[in-house]
Protein backbone atom coordinates (compact mmCIF):
# COMPACT_ATOMS: atom_id res chain seq x y z
CA UNK A 1 0.00 0.00 0.00
CA UNK A 2 1.39 3.37 -1.01
CA UNK A 3 0.56 6.31 1.20
CA UNK A 4 0.94 9.92 0.24
CA UNK A 5 1.12 12.94 2.51
CA UNK A 6 -2.26 13.65 4.06
CA UNK A 7 -3.77 16.94 2.89
CA UNK A 8 -4.55 19.65 5.38
CA UNK A 9 -7.94 19.00 7.02
CA UNK A 10 -10.67 21.18 5.58
CA UNK A 11 -13.62 20.13 7.71
CA UNK A 12 -14.36 21.87 11.00
CA UNK A 13 -17.47 19.91 11.90
CA UNK A 14 -19.10 23.09 13.21
CA UNK A 15 -22.34 22.74 11.26
CA UNK A 16 -24.45 19.57 10.83
CA UNK A 17 -23.46 18.98 7.21
CA UNK A 18 -19.74 19.28 7.91
CA UNK A 19 -20.14 17.06 10.96
CA UNK A 20 -21.66 14.36 8.75
CA UNK A 21 -18.93 14.84 6.14
CA UNK A 22 -16.22 14.56 8.76
CA UNK A 23 -17.77 11.37 10.09
CA UNK A 24 -17.84 9.82 6.62
CA UNK A 25 -14.29 10.99 5.87
CA UNK A 26 -12.96 9.49 9.11
CA UNK A 27 -14.63 6.18 8.29
CA UNK A 28 -13.28 6.15 4.73
CA UNK A 29 -9.77 6.97 5.99
CA UNK A 30 -9.99 4.08 8.45
CA UNK A 31 -10.51 1.70 5.51
CA UNK A 32 -7.20 2.86 3.94
CA UNK A 33 -6.46 1.11 0.60
CA UNK A 34 -9.62 -0.97 0.53
CA UNK A 35 -11.90 2.06 0.69
CA UNK A 36 -15.57 1.97 1.61
CA UNK A 37 -18.61 1.21 -0.51
CA UNK A 38 -21.76 3.29 -0.47
CA UNK A 39 -23.47 0.34 1.23
CA UNK A 40 -20.92 0.49 4.06
CA UNK A 41 -21.32 4.25 4.38
CA UNK A 42 -25.10 3.97 4.61
CA UNK A 43 -24.73 1.59 7.55
CA UNK A 44 -24.31 4.74 9.66
CA UNK A 45 -27.88 5.30 10.84
CA UNK A 46 -27.08 8.67 12.44
CA UNK A 47 -26.98 10.25 8.96
CA UNK A 48 -30.26 10.71 7.01
CA UNK A 49 -30.31 8.22 4.07
CA UNK A 50 -31.09 10.98 1.57
CA UNK A 51 -27.87 12.87 2.41
CA UNK A 52 -25.21 10.27 1.51
CA UNK A 53 -24.90 11.02 -2.19
CA UNK A 54 -24.68 14.77 -1.55
CA UNK A 55 -22.13 14.29 1.23
CA UNK A 56 -19.94 12.01 -0.89
CA UNK A 57 -20.04 14.42 -3.83
CA UNK A 58 -19.09 17.28 -1.51
CA UNK A 59 -16.06 15.33 -0.20
CA UNK A 60 -15.00 14.60 -3.79
CA UNK A 61 -15.28 18.27 -4.78
CA UNK A 62 -13.11 19.20 -1.81
CA UNK A 63 -10.53 16.67 -3.09
CA UNK A 64 -10.69 14.70 0.15
CA UNK A 65 -11.86 11.40 -1.35
CA UNK A 66 -11.85 9.66 -4.73
CA UNK A 67 -13.85 6.79 -6.17
CA UNK A 68 -12.25 3.67 -7.64
CA UNK A 69 -14.18 1.19 -9.81
CA UNK A 70 -13.42 -2.41 -8.88
CA UNK A 71 -11.91 -4.84 -11.37
CA UNK A 72 -14.58 -7.51 -10.83
CA UNK A 73 -17.55 -5.15 -10.97
CA UNK A 74 -17.01 -1.98 -12.99
CA UNK A 75 -20.23 -0.43 -11.73
CA UNK A 76 -19.30 -0.99 -8.09
CA UNK A 77 -17.23 1.85 -6.62
CA UNK A 78 -15.07 2.10 -3.53
CA UNK A 79 -14.42 5.48 -1.97
CA UNK A 80 -10.85 6.12 -0.76
CA UNK A 81 -9.24 9.04 1.01
CA UNK A 82 -6.97 10.77 -1.52
CA UNK A 83 -3.82 10.00 0.46
CA UNK A 84 -4.21 6.24 -0.11
CA UNK A 85 -3.62 4.15 -3.23
CA UNK A 86 -6.11 1.34 -3.93
CA UNK A 87 -5.17 -2.20 -2.91
CA UNK A 88 -4.52 -4.64 -5.74
CA UNK A 89 -7.72 -6.51 -4.80
CA UNK A 90 -9.58 -3.53 -6.25
CA UNK A 91 -7.47 -2.88 -9.34
CA UNK A 92 -6.52 -6.48 -10.15
CA UNK A 93 -2.84 -5.97 -9.38
CA UNK A 94 0.13 -5.40 -11.65
CA UNK A 95 -1.08 -7.77 -14.35
CA UNK A 96 -4.09 -5.61 -15.20
CA UNK A 97 -4.13 -2.57 -17.47
CA UNK A 98 -7.25 -0.40 -17.28
CA UNK A 99 -9.07 -3.29 -15.63
CA UNK A 100 -8.12 -5.82 -18.32
CA UNK A 101 -5.75 -8.75 -17.81
CA UNK A 102 -2.60 -8.16 -19.90
CA UNK A 103 -2.41 -11.67 -21.38
CA UNK A 104 0.13 -10.67 -24.05
CA UNK A 105 2.59 -9.38 -21.46
CA UNK A 106 2.22 -12.50 -19.30
CA UNK A 107 2.79 -14.86 -22.25
CA UNK A 108 5.84 -12.85 -23.34
CA UNK A 109 7.37 -13.10 -19.88
CA UNK A 110 6.65 -16.83 -19.72
CA UNK A 111 8.41 -17.31 -23.06
CA UNK A 112 11.47 -15.38 -21.85
CA UNK A 113 11.56 -17.49 -18.71
CA UNK A 114 11.58 -20.70 -20.76
CA UNK A 115 14.36 -19.28 -22.97
CA UNK A 116 16.53 -18.63 -19.90
CA UNK A 117 16.05 -22.19 -18.69
CA UNK A 118 16.74 -23.48 -22.20
CA UNK A 119 20.12 -21.71 -22.18
CA UNK A 120 20.89 -23.47 -18.90
CA UNK A 121 19.47 -26.84 -19.94
CA UNK A 122 22.35 -28.78 -18.39
CA UNK A 123 21.92 -27.34 -14.93
CA UNK A 124 19.24 -25.94 -12.70
CA UNK A 125 18.59 -22.24 -12.27
CA UNK A 126 17.92 -20.88 -8.80
CA UNK A 127 14.98 -18.72 -7.86
CA UNK A 128 17.38 -15.92 -6.90
CA UNK A 129 18.91 -15.93 -10.40
CA UNK A 130 15.50 -15.82 -12.06
CA UNK A 131 14.37 -12.98 -9.79
CA UNK A 132 17.58 -11.02 -10.42
CA UNK A 133 17.04 -11.18 -14.17
CA UNK A 134 13.37 -10.25 -14.18
CA UNK A 135 13.67 -7.55 -11.53
CA UNK A 136 16.58 -5.90 -13.39
CA UNK A 137 15.68 -6.50 -17.05
CA UNK A 138 11.88 -6.61 -16.99
CA UNK A 139 11.31 -4.30 -14.00
CA UNK A 140 9.15 -6.90 -12.26
CA UNK A 141 8.84 -7.32 -8.52
CA UNK A 142 10.08 -10.51 -6.90
CA UNK A 143 6.46 -11.50 -6.26
CA UNK A 144 5.59 -11.03 -9.95
CA UNK A 145 8.54 -13.19 -10.97
CA UNK A 146 7.36 -15.95 -8.63
CA UNK A 147 3.87 -15.71 -10.14
CA UNK A 148 5.28 -16.20 -13.67
CA UNK A 149 7.29 -19.22 -12.52
CA UNK A 150 4.31 -20.68 -10.67
CA UNK A 151 2.22 -20.27 -13.81
CA UNK A 152 4.79 -22.20 -15.85
CA UNK A 153 4.89 -24.96 -13.23
CA UNK A 154 1.10 -25.28 -13.42
CA UNK A 155 1.42 -25.44 -17.22
CA UNK A 156 3.87 -28.36 -16.76
CA UNK A 157 6.50 -26.47 -18.76
CA UNK A 158 9.02 -26.20 -15.91
CA UNK A 159 9.70 -28.07 -12.68
CA UNK A 160 10.36 -26.57 -9.27
CA UNK A 161 12.73 -28.57 -7.07
CA UNK A 162 14.91 -28.06 -4.03
CA UNK A 163 18.66 -28.48 -4.16
CA UNK A 164 20.30 -31.59 -2.72
CA UNK A 165 23.75 -29.99 -2.87
CA UNK A 166 25.01 -32.83 -5.06
CA UNK A 167 25.71 -33.38 -8.79
CA UNK A 168 23.96 -30.65 -10.81
CA UNK A 169 23.01 -28.95 -7.52
CA UNK A 170 26.65 -28.73 -6.41
CA UNK A 171 26.80 -24.94 -6.87
CA UNK A 172 23.59 -24.31 -4.92
CA UNK A 173 22.71 -24.37 -1.24
CA UNK A 174 20.91 -27.44 0.06
CA UNK A 175 17.22 -26.71 0.16
CA UNK A 176 17.45 -23.77 -2.25
CA UNK A 177 14.53 -23.49 -4.69
CA UNK A 178 15.57 -24.21 -8.29
CA UNK A 179 13.91 -24.54 -11.68
CA UNK A 180 14.50 -26.48 -14.88
CA UNK A 181 12.52 -27.38 -17.99
CA UNK A 182 10.00 -30.17 -17.53
CA UNK A 183 11.38 -31.99 -20.60
CA UNK A 184 15.12 -31.71 -21.15
CA UNK A 185 16.14 -31.85 -24.84
CA UNK A 186 18.61 -34.47 -25.86
CA UNK A 187 21.19 -34.07 -28.62
CA UNK A 188 18.72 -34.87 -31.38
CA UNK A 189 16.28 -32.28 -30.15
CA UNK A 190 13.74 -34.77 -28.78
CA UNK A 191 12.32 -34.12 -25.35
CA UNK A 192 13.12 -36.85 -22.91
CA UNK A 193 11.48 -37.45 -19.59
CA UNK A 194 13.35 -38.54 -16.52
CA UNK A 195 13.15 -39.60 -12.93
CA UNK A 196 14.09 -36.03 -11.96
CA UNK A 197 10.43 -35.04 -11.86
CA UNK A 198 9.90 -37.47 -8.99
CA UNK A 199 13.03 -36.61 -6.99
CA UNK A 200 12.10 -37.06 -3.33
CA UNK A 201 14.07 -34.04 -2.11
CA UNK A 202 11.53 -31.61 -3.55
CA UNK A 203 8.85 -32.87 -1.19
CA UNK A 204 11.07 -33.73 1.79
CA UNK A 205 10.13 -31.75 4.93
CA UNK A 206 13.70 -32.17 6.27
CA UNK A 207 15.53 -30.81 3.20
CA UNK A 208 16.71 -27.76 5.15
CA UNK A 209 18.51 -30.05 7.65
CA UNK A 210 20.04 -32.30 5.00
CA UNK A 211 23.79 -32.01 4.37
CA UNK A 212 26.62 -34.35 3.36
CA UNK A 213 27.95 -36.07 6.48
CA UNK A 214 25.08 -34.83 8.64
CA UNK A 215 22.49 -36.79 10.61
CA UNK A 216 20.24 -36.35 7.58
CA UNK A 217 22.32 -36.81 4.43
CA UNK A 218 21.79 -37.67 0.73
CA UNK A 219 24.30 -40.51 1.14
CA UNK A 220 22.23 -42.21 3.86
CA UNK A 221 18.77 -41.35 2.54
CA UNK A 222 16.90 -44.48 1.51
CA UNK A 223 14.49 -42.56 -0.71
CA UNK A 224 17.28 -40.69 -2.49
CA UNK A 225 19.13 -43.94 -3.16
CA UNK A 226 15.99 -45.49 -4.64
CA UNK A 227 15.67 -42.47 -6.92
CA UNK A 228 19.30 -42.85 -8.07
CA UNK A 229 18.65 -46.53 -8.82
CA UNK A 230 15.52 -45.66 -10.85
Amino acid sequence: MSKRRRPEPKLTGRDPNEAHEKKLLDFIRSKQGTGATMYELKADKTIPPTMFTRLVNSLKKKNLIKDIPTMTNKGHKHFLAVEFEPDKELTGGEWYTDGTLDVSKIEDLKAKCVMILERHRHRVVTLDVMCTYFVKEEKLSEEQTKEILKNLVLDNLIIEVKSTGMNEFASTRIGEVCYRLAGKKSGNGEARGGAFASIPCGACPHIGLCSPGGAISPTTCVYFQKWLDF
